[in-house]
């Protein structure tokens, strides 16, 4: 029963007596009325009137009225009386309670509203599975009658009355006095100052009265006093019940208000999802008289921190938020979307139990998410009651932070695109290839690892890789053809752009990988991990450029229709920026490479050379370069013509190619004249080098006509330490060679035969 409600009447269980209105003395007043009537009815008769016996009615009837009107008018002025201290209470209430601004003062005021009306009054606040003394008006230790009866009203949630029977008795062998004879008895006792015996002492009465803050009990507020509690009393304190409980809702709603009101201020002005996170902690953690909270968001199998709230600064009381699956709380809420409120976390066995006595976990779930990817933890270092109304605030303040968060989040993904903008212009293309992978892992819910492939001619290779080995991956290409067979069978969503979530839950990643290249060997390893994946078609007018794949090596269902609007937004531009960096790294290497060859020209040799040369000097390793000047050339291009002279430019080209280390830069120096520089070569793998590239070169022939070459080798530091003196003994060994007619000028005495 909530105030207000009417006093309950039916009988209670125990030593409990139930609330009775006691009924007037009608039977007497009706005796008086008689006996008056008969009174009269013999002065009327004349042969009564002889007799002195019908004076002494009179005056009897007489007496007896005037007691019994002089009972009745107290009875009325008592009534009258009790009504006004009634009225004087609830006036009063209202009066004071209209000034009190927090619950507590309401609370402690209870005393001093009440203090006329008992000898005692206590105040108690419910704690998780007990009431807990919070007031007495006395220092005195709470009895076992007052705990009881707080306790029932709690849980009954209505007023509830007990009398108390154990330690009262009456003198030895002695009944007890019925209770009119005590109210004559007490009549009769001789002066205010004369104390009665201990032993008849009334018994204590304690009624405790129940204060409801949003339908649910708050405090218990006990009376307790020797005299009895009138009906009227109870149907009075029911109104004062309904009047502190209307006060403390109200405050608790204002409160509630200027809480949800601040947050909508301070997240509006929020600049970043970092600091939006850290308002909206600290507002939630004060408000809610949280020491410690934290907000994290899930990125792959952990959580990562957003924000972070501490009251008080000690040793061994800082929050531990979780940063992986062995906290089974914060991931229950991840997985069902539902808050979990834990009153008592040592009962549940939590680890985080070692710091808090109690936890409240809430999902911050932005719109179209299929998992609360956002978590809002709130801990308390002792065991704590959840109550509803905390609960349904920490609700309603969580939809605000979403809204909040998804404006943020979306300016989040604005700047990384501006600031990708920006780093391209400045950054080559192998760079930038690695930042976008990075912002697509960080931006787009679900992922945790991935890879960008580029398009380079009819196949796509490996240019960035989050979570996987990128240098073992560059040794695997794709077709168009091998992309859409993995992509699936949407090809219209596949040059749409569209993108594309696989999951192990609906079909094997691994086998569909298997299926769609031809690497099957060496991708069987990495796909085997992965339980769900979006793949990404890059689109540039028309034509996929790129293909985007992200991956989550832990949940199956990791990317969601949130995944796939964030994905469509970040891609767009995306490809604007590898259309551009693609076309200014053709535009570099074309600047950097001879049309004819392919090689690298004059220009990609002095910036090779000077930073191999650069990186010599400062570890200290050796290095060689090697000129070299075809023979035989100028007969060919004279005798068969130019184009045919291209053609042999061409076929040295390819076999210097075949020739060289992996390492090797390669360069056509113009005419007939090439260049190799060899990092970590000595002065002897350089010679043996020269006779690699001087045999493969002697094996071209066009029309009969036969190639060869004079080479010149310099080796830093033996015969140099800079770039004109390498680059001069190199020439001069060359053209040495040629004036000997030999293939390497090597000295000591080693020849090669001069080719026929």
């Amino acid at each position: 029963m909530k105030p207000g409600d009417l006093p309950n009447t039916k009988p209670l269980s125990g030593k409990t007596r139930p609330y009775q209105a006691k009924k007037p003395h009608r039977g007497l007043l009706a005796v008086s009325l008689l006996a008056a009537v008969a009174a009269v009815l013999l002065l009327w008769h004349h042969s009564f009137l002889a007799s002195p016996l019908w004076i002494w009615l009179v005056l009897g009837s007489t007496a007896f009225l005037s007691y019994r009107s002089r009972q009745v008018w107290q009875q009325l002025l008592w009534g009258q009386k009790e009504t006004s201290n009634q009225l004087a209470l609830l006036v009063s209430a209202l009066q004071v309670l209209s000034t009190l601004p927090s619950r507590d003062q309401v609370l402690r005021a209870m005393p001093e509203l009440l203090e006329q009306q008992a000898e005692r009054i206590t105040v108690w606040l419910p704690q998780i599975d007990r009431l807990q003394l919070y007031y007495s008006s006395t220092p005195s230790a709470a009895s076992t009658l007052e705990q009881s009866v707080a306790q029932r009203a709690y849980v009954q949630g209505s007023i509830v009355y007990e009398e108390e029977t154990e330690g009262f008795s009456q003198m030895p062998n002695t009944p007890r006095r019925p209770r009119w004879l005590q109210r004559v008895l007490a009549r009769i006792t001789p002066g205010p100052g004369r104390q009665t015996p201990p032993d008849r002492q009334p018994p204590s009465r304690c009624m405790a009265i129940p204060l409801f803050e949003h339908d649910e009990v708050a405090a218990v507020v006990c009376l307790k006093r020797r005299r009895d509690f009138q009906p009227r009393e109870q149907v009075c304190f029911d109104r004062f019940a309904k009047t502190v409980s209307n006060r403390l809702t109200w405050i608790a709603e204002q409160a509630e208000a200027r809480l949800l009101h601040q947050l909508s201020i301070s997240l509006a002005a929020a600049g970043s999802v970092k600091e939006l996170a850290e308002r909206a902690l600290v507002l939630l953690a004060s408000g809610l008289n949280a020491p410690h909270g934290v907000i994290l968001q899930q990125q792959g199998q952990q959580l990562r921190t957003l924000a972070q709230y501490q009251a008080v600064q000690t040793p061994g009381a800082a929050w531990s938020p979780p940063t992986s699956a062995s906290e089974r709380l914060f991931w229950k809420v991840y997985h069902t979307g539902q808050a979990v409120f834990v009153d008592n976390l040592a009962q549940e066995g939590s680890p985080l139990a070692d710091h808090h006595g109690s936890l409240a976990v809430h999902p911050i779930t932005l719109p179209n998410m299929p998992r609360a990817r956002v978590l809002l933890g709130l801990a308390h270092p002792q065991p704590h009651r959840w109550k509803p109304s905390e609960q349904n605030l920490l609700n309603l303040a969580c939809r605000s932070i979403s809204l909040a968060l998804e404006g943020a989040l979306a300016r989040q993904r604005l700047e990384t695109v501006l600031d990708l903008s920006h780093q391209a212009a400045l950054d080559n293309s192998e760079s930038l290839y690695q930042q976008v992978l990075n912002s697509a892992v960080e931006l787009i819910p679900g992922a945790e690892a991935g890879s960008l492939l580029v398009r380079q001619g009819e196949r796509f290779h490996f240019k960035a890789a989050v979570g996987y080995d990128l240098e073992y991956l560059k040794n695997i290409t794709f077709t168009e053809q091998n992309h859409q067979q993995w992509y699936g069978a949407n090809l219209e969503g596949w040059y749409r752009g569209e993108p594309r979530i696989l999951s192990n839950e609906w079909a094997s990643i691994e086998a569909h990988s298997v299926k769609s290249s031809s690497a099957e060997a060496g991708l069987a390893a990495y796909t085997r991990r992965i339980q769900s994946n979006l793949a990404i078609p890059v689109l540039y007018q028309g034509h996929v450029l790129a293909l985007l794949n992200l991956d989550s090596f832990h949940d199956t269902r990791a990317f969601g229709q949130d995944s796939l609007e964030v994905a469509r937004f970040f891609v767009t531009p995306v490809a604007t920026l590898l259309h551009q960096a693609h076309t200014r790294q053709s535009l570099a290497e074309a600047a950097l490479t001879d049309s004819l060859t392919g090689l690298a020209n004059r220009r990609a040799f002095n910036a090779f050379f000077d930073e191999e040369l650069a990186l010599a000097k400062r570890y200290r390793h050796p290095f060689s370069l090697l000129l070299m000047d075809l023979q035989g050339f100028k007969a060919i291009n004279d005798q068969l013509g130019h184009a045919l002279g291209d053609e042999a430019l061409v076929r040295v080209a390819e076999a210097l190619k075949r020739t060289c280390r992996e390492s090797d830069g390669l360069f056509r120096f113009g005419g007939d004249e090439f260049a190799a520089v060899l990092p970590y070569a000595t002065e002897e793998q350089a010679l043996h080098a020269a006779q690699r590239y001087a045999r493969a070169i002697q094996e071209i022939g066009i029309r009969g006509c036969t190639l060869g070459v004079n080479i010149g080798v310099a080796t830093y530091p033996l015969d140099g330490s800079d770039k004109e003196t390498l680059l001069r003994m190199a020439d001069e060994r060359m053209y040495a060679a040629k004036e000997r007619r030999l293939s390497v000028l090597q000295e000591p005495g080693f020849t090669l035969d001069r080719p026929g």
